[in-house]
């Protein structure tokens, strides 16, 4: 049956699948690639297309109708708000190691790829994790604007996390955005690590209706509604306006 489910993802576009146990039940595990180059602007190269739980959680609805069809009775789908940590679940389904960065890197995708798993009572034989690891060149601590990958991971210090924090930043955290030079998100540790060298090519899907940067003139005049009804497919919305406004002006000023 595994390879069944193997063969039905490929034929949706998710050719990296593995398979773990959680909470008694069988998690069908899948990576989502999404790379494609670097293009000059603000904004995280995972946020430069669709919001990727709107495409996950799409994909994932199809496997999740393909099992129950195949005989389970359940099967639900998590892109990002399940009731796993999904890296760990990547791990386990020998999908990935981790890397100093603390992102999961797979050897054939890198490190660019989103996680999404199905959860379903159907019995499947866990795989066993994926031998080898990190290189450990620690170039990624290097690179990091905040020193946040120094003593392991440190949320406080991650410029991508900073610049997705609602309410006014501190004088240490916006200097930490200016210096990384990212609106959302941040690339600079991903773009260092040599498992990214031959990053796998994107889903088609996150080719589409692109945006590579964000403006002041793109936000000015919008209303909350106005917002959303323009870019709320976007990864880059989930915080709203006023958290682009205030990180544009950090950049800009």
């Amino acid at each position: 049956m595994k390879e069944k489910i193997r063969a039905f993802a490929a034929g949706i576009g998710i050719n990296e699948v593995g398979f773990t146990e959680y909470g008694g039940q069988s998690a069908v595990v899948c990576l989502f690639p999404y790379f494609s180059e670097y293009r000059p602007g603000n904004l995280s190269v995972y946020a430069y297309s669709t919001d990727y739980h709107i495409i996950v959680r799409d994909k994932l609805k199809l496997i999740c109708d393909f099992l129950l069809e195949s005989g389970a009775s359940r099967a639900e789908g998590f892109a990002d708000i399940g009731p796993s940590i999904d890296k760990d679940l990547a791990y386990h389904a020998g999908l990935g190691f981790y890397g100093k960065n603390s992102l999961m890197i797979n050897p054939r995708l890198g490190s660019y790829f989103f996680i999404g798993y199905v959860l379903t009572d159907m019995r499947l034989e866990p795989d066993s994790p994926v031998e080898g690891g990190c290189l450990g060149c620690g170039r990624c601590v290097a690179a990091c604007p905040g020193n946040a990958l120094e003593n392991g991971f440190c949320e406080e210090r991650c410029a991508s996390a900073i610049s997705q924090k609602k309410g006014e930043l501190t004088a240490d955290e916006a200097a930490l955005l200016k210096k990384a030079g990212y609106v959302f998100g941040c690339d600079i540790c991903q773009k260092v690590c040599p498992h990214n060298d031959a990053a796998f090519s994107p889903m088609p899907e996150f080719l589409q209706d692109r945006i590579f940067t964000v403006t002041e003139d793109m936000l000015d005049g919008l209303s909350n509604r106005e917002f959303r009804q323009r870019y709320g497919r976007y990864a880059f919305a989930w915080r709203g306006k006023s958290v682009l406004v205030r990180n544009l002006k950090i950049l800009n000023g």
